[in-house]
C-alpha cells in the first residue's frame, strides 16, 4: 500500500519541498490573491504544488517521517520507501496515471517522462484556512444592471373603462362586505367580554379565604430518636473522632527519590534538537545493558532515550542537524556507529 501521499501532505505543512529518493521532489508555491475578470470574483491566496523529477537526492526528511510514524530504524524506512516507489512506478506503467490524495495526479508520458497536475483546491495550509472568495462588481456593471431594471419597469399600463352600471354593482357589493365585517366585529367583541367574565369568576373561586392565625392549635411534632440511639452503636450516635484520629495517625509518604529524576527527564524531553540513534525498538533492560557496554568501551555520551513508550539508545545532543551529521561521519568507522542515523527529538 502506497503511503507516500499522506507523509508528503503532512510534511508540506511546515516545509516547501519534499523529495522522494530516486523519483522526484514535490515543491509548494504561494499564489497571491487574485481577481477573476469573468465574474468579478476575488479569490483568496493559496498554496499550490509542483513536481520536479530532477530532485532525487535523499534529504532524509521523508525517511525521518517514516521512522517517527512507524517506529522503525532508518535503513528500514529507506527500504520501505524504495518498495513504495517501485509499486508507484509499476502502477504508472500499467495505468498511465496515479492520483495522490490531496496532492495531485501523476501522468506517465510515452517518452518516459512524468507530467504532474496539482489539486485544484491547493495544499492544506492552516494560515489560509477558512478564506473564501467574494464578488465585487464595478460601477460600470452596476450602472448597466440598474439601466436594465429601469427599462423593464417603464411599461404602458392599459386603461380600463368601467361602465356606470358596473360601478353601481361594485359599490353595492363593497357596502355589503363592510356591513358583514361590522356585524362580525360586534359578535367577536361580545364573546370576548363573556370569556373575560368567566375567567374572572373562576379566579375568584380558586382564591382561598384567609385563614385564622390560630397558633394555639398547631402542635409541633418531635421525632423520638431514643430507639435509634439504642440500636445504633455509640460511635455513630455520639459522633466520636475515630476517623479524625485515623487521619491524624497516618504518616506522610516519604518523597519518591525517582521523582526528581523523572522531572529532569521530562525537562530534557521538552527540549528540541538532534541526536544519533544507535539502536531502536529495544526493551529498556536491553537498552540499559547496551549503554553500559558502550560506556565500558569509552563511549560515555551514550544513553537510553524513551519517548511515546518507545525506547532507543542514542548518542549526544546537537542543536542543528548539520552538527549531528558531522559527528556521525567522524564516528562512522566504528562498529557501533555502522548503522547509526540522525533523529530529531
Amino acid at each position: 500500500m502506497i503511503e507516500l501521499g499522506r507523509h508528503i501532505e503532512i510534511l508540506l505543512l511546515n516545509s516547501d519541498c519534499v523529495i522522494i529518493p530516486n523519483f522526484g521532489g514535490f515543491m509548494a508555491h504561494y499564489v497571491e490573491a487574485r481577481k477573476d475578470e469573468r465574474d468579478s470574483a476575488f479569490l483568496p491566496p493559496m498554496r499550490t504544488i509542483g513536481f520536479n523529477p530532477k530532485l532525487t537526492l535523499n534529504d532524509s526528511l521523508l525517511a525521518q517521517s517514516y521512522v517517527e510514524v512507524y517506529d522503525m530504524s532508518y535503513p528500514d524506512a529507506l527500504a520501505r520507501i524504495e518498495d513504495e516507489v517501485r509499486e508507484l512506478k509499476q502502477h504508472l506503467n500499467n495505468e498511465g496515471q496515479y492520483e495522490i490524495s490531496s496532492i495531485g495526479t501523476l501522468k506517465f508520458k510515452s517518452n518516459g517522462s512524468f507530467e504532474f497536475e496539482p489539486c485544484r483546491a491547493g495544499l492544506l495550509t492552516p494560515s489560509l484556512y477558512g478564506l473564501s472568495y467574494y464578488e465585487f462588481k464595478t460601477l460600470t456593471q452596476l450602472d448597466k444592471e440598474s439601466a436594465g431594471q429601469t427599462q423593464d419597469e417603464q411599461h404602458i399600463e392599459p386603461k380600463v373603462v368601467v361602465h356606470p352600471a358596473t360601478q353601481d354593482i361594485q359599490q353595492q357589493a363593497i357596502d355589503e362586505v363592510e356591513e358583514d365585517i361590522e356585524e362580525t366585529g360586534k359578535t367577536t367583541t361580545l364573546w370576548r367580554n363573556i370569556a373575560v367574565a368567566c375567567i374572572a369568576f373562576i379566579i375568584f373561586l380558586l382564591i382561598p379565604a384567609p385563614l385564622a392565625n390560630n397558633h394555639s392549635h398547631v402542635t409541633q411534632s418531635k421525632i423520638n430518636t431514643n430507639l435509634l440511639e439504642y440500636i445504633m452503636p455509640k460511635e455513630v450516635t455520639m459522633g466520636t473522632t475515630r476517623v479524625e484520629n485515623a487521619v491524624k495517625s497516618t504518616k506522610k509518604a516519604s518523597p519518591d527519590p525517582s521523582l526528581s529524576k523523572e522531572k529532569a527527564i521530562a525537562q530534557e524531553e521538552n527540549k528540541s534538537g538532534f541526536t544519533i540513534v544507535l539502536a531502536s525498538r529495544v526493551s529498556k533492560k536491553n537498552a540499559s545493558a547496551y549503554v553500559n557496554s558502550l560506556h565500558q568501551k569509552g563511549i560515555a555520551d551514550a544513553e537510553v532515550y524513551t519517548n511515546n513508550k518507545h525506547t532507543k539508545v542514542v548518542y549526544g545532543h546537537y542543536t542543528t542537524q548539520a552538527d549531528a551529521y558531522n559527528d556521525l561521519n567522524k564516528l562512522h568507522g566504528r562498529q557501533e556507529f555502522a548503522d547509526a542515523w540522525v533523529m530529531k527529538y
